[in-house]
């Protein structure tokens, strides 16, 4: 068995390749996803002409006005600009002006994207063309819809509610709350105002992660964005699933539950993730890359659920956080320019002390950009570290000399299952 593991890592910052080298000796076993091939254009345009549960697009956009897609941040893997010129064609052929096409960014609760990081997720030529804007929580520019059944009060952002067609644009991944991202996500609470975000964080009860259907008689929080979505009146969602070199290997055109489900199927059988008893129980060190969901700092907890599968082995994360942002203006209760200006205000951070290793249960995080008072505050017990070869270097004193290491290459999306 080799002695390295070589990973992706730096999602919208180069997805460079990363080489791991263990100690002479140790065994390194890759835990793969069961993957796919990359689609081709041809593929792509075919998911457009044959949708799910929907008319074509060019057909539910005919004597319609103007239309509004909505795409996620760069929180997410979603390369939209692969998928985006297609959509645009479909829109245009129906008879949409382009003045009358608008993106909105459905960031939610999470930073706004800058220009530049638009050019990235859509492209330079269609940011340079089209209206692109951020959605802001906090304004107070929304529509209220009324409320939900389950006592959930909408406010969607206007220039999504008013358009004629609207179009959600993101990716199916694994997601703690609610299953699987994708569907009708970018609704609630990608554009959705304070008051309805609240709700939706608080009241609903959660759909655990890889969980595609819901398990109870009362409406979860997947339930809840689908009823949103309806009263909103959502039109299509166009929804990707990535393969471990964050490729589109899927693509789901259609309605926004049945294209959703069908999605979401397809990528718990790409990234499932099988483990023999032996590597669970006898693995020294697990090391979980969070590529692809690796740009920010608030995605760490997105892959942290795989050490729950193993016994007793020391751990490591690997998550660059290369944007450096740990906003998330819900939890904190403030605006993203307060962040910054609380940023600019900290007093000067403490020295590192000299890192040490942690307990077997502690995780220890490889970082170059997590600023380091940010992560103490989310991962008060956790361990950071900017120098990978020295993080190897201590956990080699303390593993045995033929120690059994286990690599998830792609945690941020890899649904782990018992052989």
């Amino acid at each position: 068995m080799s002695n390295t593991a070589t990973l992706h890592t730096g999602a919208w910052y180069g997805d460079e390749e990363l080489t791991l080298n263990f100690p002479t000796g140790w065994e390194v076993e890759m835990l793969n996803q069961t993957d796919a091939p990359a689609l081709s254009n041809a593929q792509i345009e075919q998911a457009f002409a044959q949708p799910i549960g929907t008319k074509r697009i060019v057909e539910i956009a005919k004597e319609k006005k103007s239309a509004t897609i909505i795409v996620d941040d760069l929180s997410r893997p979603t390369p939209a600009y692969q998928v985006a010129p297609v959509l645009l064609r479909e829109l245009t052929a129906a008879g949409i002006p382009k003045s009358d096409i608008r993106f909105v960014i459905g960031v939610g609760a999470h930073r706004p994207i800058t220009k530049e990081e638009m050019a990235k997720k859509l492209g330079r030529d269609i940011v340079a063309e089209f209206e692109v804007t951020n959605h802001d929580f906090l304004s107070g520019d929304l529509r209220a819809l009324g409320h939900l059944e389950n006592g959930t009060p909408v406010y969607i952002n206007r220039t999504v509610a008013d358009a004629d067609v609207k179009i959600c644009l993101g990716g199916i991944y694994p997601h703690s709350s609610v299953g699987f991202s994708g569907g009708a996500k970018l609704i609630v609470p990608g554009t959705a105002g304070f008051t309805t975000m609240y709700y939706f964080h608080t009241f609903p009860q959660g759909r655990g992660p890889a969980v595609i259907e819901g398990q109870s008689e009362e409406p979860d929080r997947r339930d809840t964005i689908e009823m949103a979505a309806d009263v909103l009146g959502l039109d299509v969602i166009a929804n990707v699933v990535l393969n471990s070199r964050r490729e589109i290997c899927g693509l789901f055109v259609g309605d926004f539950i049945k294209a959703h489900r069908k999605g979401a199927q397809f990528a718990l059988n790409t990234y499932r993730t099988k483990i023999s008893e032996t590597t669970r129980t006898q693995s020294d060190l697990v090391v979980i890359n969070c590529y692809p969901l690796d740009a920010d700092a608030i995605q760490l907890d997105k892959a942290l659920a795989a050490f729950s599968y193993f016994e007793n082995a020391y751990t490591i994360a690997l998550y660059p956080a290369t944007d450096g942002s740990c906003f998330h203006g819900l939890f904190d209760r403030l605006d993203y320019k307060r962040y910054l200006q609380q940023k600019i205000d900290r007093l000067p951070t403490v020295p590192s002390p000299e890192p040490k290793l942690g307990r077997p249960t502690q995780l220890h995080v490889w970082s170059e950009h997590f600023d380091r008072d940010d992560f103490y505050k989310e991962y008060p017990s956790s361990l950071l570290f900017r120098d990978i070869e020295q993080l190897i270097q201590l956990m080699s004193e303390k593993l045995p000399a033929r120690a059994k290491v286990a690599v998830l290459p792609a945690a941020g999306i890899q649904v782990l299952m018992q052989k």
